[in-house]
């Protein structure tokens, strides 16, 4: 998962003063690490060293020109999920754990949840274990996952690269000291170590970013961590990796003329592709990948009223230039928040009082200001309402808020 749903929450609740939409409540309210049931693999990598993708073929990534659109991933579906204080509700199944969850991701074997205190457990048939904290949880610590695969930075020794498999049980700690190279801190004090966070999760392939740009590693097999080799000049940040799809956004500077004077401006452009280098451009700044890396959805600012913003919301096939806008009867923002499996994804769905004034609606009506979950239908770009929000609601994004 990716801070698509995270940054647009954000930006609302900074901008919006609507009483009856607590964005905050949307995505939360809802020190050493215990002895684990797990089998850890320990310590360092195999050899602290970095190999950088030449001819080496990276996982999850296909040889040769175009991605085989008839060779892809089995997707697993899962059912529509949100946690309300200690119960993970999950389609038709409820879950009760031991701790108050703040955020979650859905396994195919069981979850992953940070309770409010950002301390890190498993819920696995049934039994709440505690295995770790998350780094620098103030600054969005956030849990990465792909299926049983689930990664975080971990506050141990200063900070520790944390991938476990939910459905084996095996476990890798690496330290950020121990990373190889000599990686310097993107943002100082960022997580604990403050050199490299998780970016994505796809497959059993790790993406790890610092300042020299994004990695890929599998690290349960033991292997090093290979850099993605990226354009000249211009910074790159992935976004979201799925079925060796690599959704990223490349910054570059250009000069632009203003009241008579040459500025360079920092131009974003989001891409996709099988690499860094060669990724074709996409709409947005911003998307999340369907679990087969086929489909993209998107989104775009549409207006500011009154400093509200507002977003548009399209969908569509990863490889093609045609999009779908996404629409709901009820709803005017939409914002993608997961993919169930390869054609269906939950949002939120939200209409601001602003609108119902301006269309002469009251805004004493039980929608205006109300968020919802949404599902949502690739081939249509149309959403249905699951339900309405309650206060402490939590999304399986894998971030929150914490204490």
């Amino acid at each position: 998962m990716t801070g698509l749903l995270n940054d647009v929450m954000h930006e609302r609740a900074d901008s919006l003063d609507a009483p009856r939409l607590d964005l905050d409540a949307i995505i939360r309210d809802g020190d050493q690490r215990r002895s684990r049931r797990f089998r850890t693999v320990a310590g360092g990598l195999v050899a602290a060293s970095l190999v950088v993708a030449g001819g080496v073929a990276l996982p999850g990534l296909l040889p040769g020109g175009d991605r085989d659109r008839d060779v892809a991933a089995s997707v697993h579906s899962y059912d529509v999920a949100y946690a309300l204080g200690r119960t993970i509700h999950d389609g038709p199944r409820t879950v009760e754990t031991d701790v108050r969850i703040a955020a979650f991701v859905q396994g195919v074997s069981g979850y992953v949840v940070a309770d409010e205190w950002a301390r890190v457990h498993t819920v696995v048939d049934g039994e709440t274990t505690e295995v770790g904290r998350l780094a620098d949880a103030g600054r969005g610590g956030r849990i990465v996952s792909d299926d049983d695969v689930v990664a975080w930075v971990d506050e141990a020794d200063g900070g520790t690269l944390s991938v476990l498999d939910l459905a084996t049980g095996e476990r890798v700690d690496v330290p950020v000291d121990e990373w190889p190279g000599d990686p310097v801190s993107m943002e100082p004090g960022r997580i604990g170590g403050g050199s490299a966070y998780i970016a994505a999760v796809d497959g059993a392939t790790v993406y790890v970013a610092d300042a020299r740009g994004a990695m890929a590693w599998d690290a349960l097999d033991g292997d090093e961590p290979v850099l993605l080799p990226g354009p000249d000049g211009a910074e790159v940040e992935v976004r979201d990796v799925q079925d060796g799809q690599i959704l990223h956004v490349v910054r570059t500077f250009e000069p632009e003329e203003r009241n008579g004077r040459t500025l360079m401006v920092q131009v974003p452009e989001q891409r996709i592709g099988r690499d860094l280098e060669d990724g074709r451009s996409v709409p947005g700044v911003r998307g999340v990948l369907s679990p087969d890396g086929r489909s993209l959805a998107y989104y775009v600012e549409r207006r500011r009223v009154d400093l509200v913003f507002e977003y548009t919301t399209s969908v569509g096939d990863a490889d093609g230039d045609e999009w779908t806008t996404v629409t709901s009867d009820e709803h005017d923002n939409i914002t993608v928040a997961q993919w169930l499996d390869a054609d269906t994804f939950t949002a939120i769905g939200s209409t601001l009082p602003d609108e119902r004034f301006r269309s002469g609606s009251s805004a004493d009506e039980p929608s205006a200001g109300v968020a919802y979950l949404l599902t949502c239908e690739t081939s249509t770009g149309t959403c249905a309402s699951v339900r309405p929000y309650e206060r402490g609601m939590v999304l399986p994004t894998g971030m929150g808020y914490f204490r």
